[in-house]
């Protein structure tokens, strides 16, 4: 199983962070749930700094009590934590109504922090359960938690049960809640009366990438699970789905390759017959196979793969139907080295120069990076807790989960998704700026593309594309959004 923990000990809002990357695991029977002798359910019920997200209304104590409670201790820019998610989705519809799961969110990063901001995430996730905003780590540290994610069952009572760090519980919490749900008491209210529902609809739903081909532009409309293709006027002109919250693409002659980052798979589909083929991984979280959250064509014409789940990329031989590792060695970190003995932290997007450089972003250490003669170079960020808005050069830009970019002649132009914000990174001199532009606002973007006059940027939370044109230095909305 997979956890953040262990390693840096960095401060964050007050509490000590033990973070990393590693394979360990834990299960505390019988420990008290509450570090300060205080009631649990009270202490949920509270809200937290920033209340309850996702609900019809605020949590009680009576609609804990007499439950069976999972508590999932999480922060949403964490893949480990989305990794989990299936996981849940599985035991509440296993266990239904004897069973209330509570997301406990507590955000690692400041951009993680507002009601909105989890509420969009817990939407995009499809959660279907109450959210907690413990932005302050106040629940956190009341009830010991030491890693992201961590999961605590407790009793009708609030007796702590059973606790997990990491990935990989399922069957573990499956056998927990089945020995104890003969404890728990009928509740009145149905667990899914407490949360909210969808409401509202859009042409796009959390696009993830745009790119433009010709004259099309294509995009990642990850919450329709779909890779739409539409004309420059903004009218649909194909539309490929049954995806599961693609994050990335790419397009060479007639075949288009997407990253199924829900599915842990590489699909490539024949844009001229339709068909389709799975690549590489089988649905399910693997070694090798885990949230590929993006996709890039090589010079040679092999596939290079963000491979967000195990910190690093990969490159794919479509002819010989071969996987080698081209960065990363698994573990969770900010070390340049020869590329294969480098640590990365959530690859996120990258993309290839006209040399065959690989220009990468990492999200949970706000990075900028490149593969460049065999060996990985950090250019902007210096640490998993290191994050901010400041321009400059090396050490002292920073960012704040960058999640896009996109490389055109000797600038990165970059989507800092937790700032609200584009920057610009010059190759020759090092130095991140900050994109000022009128008209639109942004919230999460989550990727750029670059043309010679006019730039695309998949403005994620707000459900659309947005087009800036470098004339007018104008941002506006693109009429496929509409």
């Amino acid at each position: 199983m997979f956890i953040k923990k262990l390693g840096v000990i960095t401060i964050l809002g007050g509490v000590i962070m033990i973070f990393g990357i590693g394979l360990f695991g834990g299960n505390r029977l019988g420990q008290a749930a509450g570090a300060s002798g205080t009631n649990p359910f009270s202490t949920l019920a509270s809200g937290g700094a920033g209340g309850w997200v996702n609900v019809t209304r605020p949590l009680t104590e009576a609609d804990m009590k007499g439950r069976l409670v999972l508590l999932d201790f999480w922060t949403y820019g964490c893949v480990n934590c989305m990794q989990i998610v299936p996981d849940l989705k599985y035991l509440e519809q296993t266990f239904g109504d004897n069973l209330l799961i509570i997301g406990v969110h507590s955000a690692k990063f400041r951009g993680e922090q507002g009601n909105d901001r989890i509420l969009s995430a817990a939407k995009r996730f499809g959660l279907e359960h109450p959210v907690i905003n413990d932005s302050d780590f106040a629940i956190w540290k009341n009830f010991g938690v030491r890693a992201w994610p961590t999961l605590i069952l407790l009793g009708p009572n609030g007796q702590e049960i059973s606790r997990y760090e990491g990935e990989g519980h399922r069957e573990d919490l499956k056998a927990d809640i089945s020995k104890n749900r003969g404890a728990a008491v009928k509740i009145e209210t149905p667990v899914a009366s407490l949360v909210a529902k969808e409401r509202g609809s859009s042409v796009l739903s959390f696009p993830a990438r745009v790119k433009k081909y010709g004259d099309l532009i294509y995009v990642a409309d990850s919450g329709h699970d779909r890779i739409v293709v539409m004309d420059k006027a903004g009218k649909m002109v194909a539309s490929y789905d049954g995806f599961h919250h693609p994050r990335g693409f790419d397009v060479a002659g007639h075949m288009l390759y997407v990253a199924d980052t829900d599915h842990h798979s590489l699909v490539a589909v024949n844009m001229t017959t339709g068909v389709r083929e799975i690549l590489g991984g089988d649905g399910t979280r693997g070694r090798i196979w885990a949230s590929p959250w993006d996709v890039g064509v090589m010079p040679d014409h092999s596939l290079v793969i963000a491979m967000a789940g195990t910190h690093q990329i990969y490159r794919f031989d479509p002819e010989r139907r071969t996987m080698s590792v081209v960065a990363g060695n698994g573990r969770e970190g900010i070390v340049d080295d020869v590329a294969e003995d480098s640590e990365l932290a959530q690859p996120s997007a990258l993309s290839v120069d006209t040399a065959g450089h690989i220009y990468f972003v990492d999200a949970e250490s706000s990075a900028l990076r490149v593969i460049k003669d065999g060996r990985v170079q950090t250019l902007i960020g210096t640490g998993l807790f290191d994050f901010g808005r400041a321009d400059g050069v090396y050490p002292v830009a920073q960012m704040q989960h960058p999640q896009g970019l996109s490389v055109k002649g000797d600038q990165v132009y970059i989507a800092d998704t937790y700032n609200n914000a584009i920057r610009i990174y010059d190759i020759p001199t090092g130095r991140l700026s900050t994109l000022s532009a009128t008209g639109e606002t942004l919230d999460e973007p989550g990727a750029v593309w670059v043309e010679d006059d006019r730039m695309l940027i998949a403005d994620t939370n707000h459900n659309r594309i947005l087009v800036l044109d470098f004339k007018l230095n104008q941002l506006s909305e693109w009429p496929g959004s509409k």
